[in-house]
């Protein structure tokens, strides 16, 4: 069935760098108060979806196409799309530690396998090919960002570059997945015109396992327990490799209208950066925001998240993260971070709201403090 929605709110952010997890960009990337249109249509194996926005911030009026899919899918299960759609490429609590859904989508070409039968598991995987905004900002969360704004200044930032990847997913019974996949960064040119050499590309990887647990799930009276172990890598080059490595373990139970998240996340370990040459000096992100989990692969964070039915029939996210990381990081040696979620369903439509708030930790007698938000009321017009 079609559907169209007309929507109003707004989002913004202030202070030290805070992400909006699962944000999509919304608060960084997306800034200001306006209208949103959000709609889709369907026929035989097409589909059509778009979410734009056109928000007022600091003086002018923007129109920002948030969300879009133009897609074919066949009836064994092929598809094959042109869309520009957030990602879940990672199981963590922050993000995906491929690709994540903290930053604004970016436009690209995907393409989908159906479900196989092999020997070994039941296995489907899909790919995509795309290309990232002009003049991206360095981040504020990456290390070595003042080196990478003088490489900037001096002309050796690569541009609009070519990101394309692959994901492979197998099932092993109704308890054991894995995940592997890699993400590859190439292409653009130089502030001088000059095309990325070969050396400049880079590759990130990631292999991941979840395994469900029955007995935990009975022990704790869920209705289902899930345990997650992951190592994604990071070299400086387009080897695929696992060093330096990132490793991560999860576990969440789900219960009837509740869920609890915990997740402890390592440092990936990272040298002193040096730009002799043309380099993506942005790194893996995207309007500011990580591509990947978002508060990096530098930091080590510990998170609890809880899900919980709110009054009025609405559901509820709260998360909190305690990250730490090296002296040489932009945000200090730790932060304290707070996210809260609400969402409500109306007789018109949809509520909701997101609210973060970040306490950096830096050398001195001061602490820095950042927050972010984003408040919508979407009314369902068919």
């Amino acid at each position: 069935m079609p559907s169209f929605e007309v929507g109003l709110g707004g989002a913004g952010s202030d202070g030290a760098y805070t992400p909006l997890t699962g944000g999509e960009g919304v608060g960084h990337g997306t800034e200001g108060w306006g209208l949103g249109l959000q709609g889709r249509i369907g026929r035989g194996g097409w589909s059509f979806a778009a979410t734009a926005l056109a928000l007022r911030d600091h003086g002018y009026t923007v129109g920002i196409l948030q969300r879009a899919a133009l897609a074919y899918q066949g009836e064994s299960g092929w598809r094959a799309a042109l869309e520009q759609a957030p990602f879940a490429w990672g199981s963590g609590l922050n993000g995906g530690d491929l690709l994540g859904d903290a930053g604004r989508p970016f436009p690209r070409l995907s393409l989908a396998t159906p479900e196989a039968a092999l020997p070994l598991g039941r296995w489907r995987a899909e790919a995509f090919a795309g290309r990232l905004e002009p003049d991206r900002p360095i981040p504020a969360w990456l290390a070595d960002r003042d080196a990478r704004i003088a490489a900037q200044q001096a002309g050796l930032d690569l541009q609009q570059p070519l990101l394309w990847g692959a994901l492979a997913r197998a099932s092993f019974g109704a308890l054991v997945e894995v995940s592997l996949g890699a993400v590859t960064m190439e292409g653009g040119r130089d502030g001088r015109g000059q095309a990325a050499p070969d050396s400049a590309s880079r590759t990130e990887a990631l292999a991941e396992l979840r395994i469900r647990v029955p007995a935990l799930a009975r022990l704790a009276q869920a209705r289902g327990a899930s345990v997650t172990l992951s190592r994604s890598g990071s070299p400086d080059s387009n080897a695929l490799a696992m060093q330096p490595a990132r490793n991560l373990g999860g576990m969440q139970l789900v219960w009837d209208g509740w869920d609890l998240g915990l997740e402890y996340a390592g440092a990936a370990p990272q040298g002193q950066a040096t730009f002799p040459q043309a380099a993506y000096l942005a790194g893996f992100s995207t309007h500011g925001d990580p591509l990947g989990p978002a508060f990096g692969r530098e930091a080590i964070t510990r998170t609890v998240e809880l899900g919980l039915p709110l009054f009025l029939e609405g559901q509820g996210h709260l998360k909190a993260v305690r990250a730490t990381a090296a002296l040489d990081q932009p945000s200090g040696t730790g932060s304290w971070f707070l996210q809260a979620d609400a969402q409500w369903r109306t007789s018109t439509g949809r509520v909701g709201a997101s609210l973060a708030s970040r306490r950096d930790e830096i050398p001195g007698p001061e602490a820095r403090w950042g927050w972010v938000f984003s408040v919508f009321q979407a009314f369902r017009v068919f």
